[in-house]
């Protein structure tokens, strides 16, 4: 083969070399996902995206599958986030007005918006009457515990309902709106009682057993721990470690999504 034949051949072949090789650049800048190259930036097609579509993990620092988001950003993007199951508890609080603890607790409440039951224990109204107008003021729900604090079952039925009147009437007196709701010293009530007594029984599914543990963390966490939907925890304003616990129950509870609502909210279904 001559020469200028071999020179003729080896032209040929270069140039179609080239135009292949802008043909292979071309499709590459020219596919649907629409990114420079060199900066990783997306270029705007005015496309809208569709959530969930062409997503990938991001490799070596770039992504070139169109996506560049994962898919927890396209659906904070969309406002596609999990929702929280409303859940509701009542706070109740059984032998106050104490003059040492219930005004900060009362204060504690206020700070928070949080409104709970009190059941009062009509002898320790005395002297304490602004405590129980500040409960009625906040708009916490007051009940009758007793005038003495006694076991009602075992007294006489004249003298129990005595009791349960006395104490009722002490409120009335205080906050002007008559109490609907008892909760019977120790949880004691009977059905002669309930026909002797024009009031609802409140009882309780989680007891705090404050009275006795006296220390904030492990009544705190007995609460939280055994606290369901719809249950009335049982407490005692009587204590310091009490108040204490009050606080971290509440930021605990809503922090998991519960309500805070009195026991007449809660028993109304």
């Amino acid at each position: 083969m001559k020469f200028k034949q071999k020179v003729f051949i080896f032209i040929v072949i270069l140039i179609v070399d080239m135009i292949l090789a802008w043909g292979a650049v071309r499709m590459w800048k020219g596919r649907g996902e629409i990114f420079d190259t060199h900066e990783g930036k997306p270029v705007d097609t005015g496309r809208i995206p569709v959530p969930g579509e062409g997503m990938t993990t991001e490799v070596s620092g770039h992504d070139h599958s169109g996506a560049g988001r994962s898919e927890k950003a396209v659906s904070d993007l969309y406002g596609q986030q999990e929702d929280i199951a409303k859940k509701y508890t009542a706070l109740t609080f059984d032998d106050g007005p104490n003059p040492k603890y219930t005004k900060p607790l009362l204060d504690g409440l206020r700070e928070r918006g949080i409104r709970v039951t009190f059941f009062l224990v009509g002898e320790c109204i005395d002297g304490n009457e602004d405590l129980v107008k500040q409960m009625a003021k906040d708009g916490h729900l007051i009940g009758v515990h007793c005038m003495t604090h006694k076991d009602l079952t075992k007294e006489k039925l004249s003298d129990a309902a005595k009791e349960l009147w006395a104490a009722r009437e002490k409120i009335r007196a205080v906050t002007g709106t008559l109490p609907e709701y008892v909760r019977p010293p120790y949880g004691n009530w009977n059905a002669k009682l309930e026909e002797a007594v024009d009031m609802i029984p409140v009882f309780w599914d989680v007891d705090s057993i404050d009275w006795r543990l006296k220390n904030t963390e492990k009544v705190t966490a007995k609460v939280v721990k055994d606290t369901e939907d719809g249950d009335i925890i049982l407490m005692h304003d009587e204590f310091k470690t009490s108040v204490e616990a009050a606080f971290r129950i509440i930021d605990n509870l809503t922090a998991k999504g519960y309500t805070f609502v009195t026991v007449d909210e809660l028993m109304v279904d």
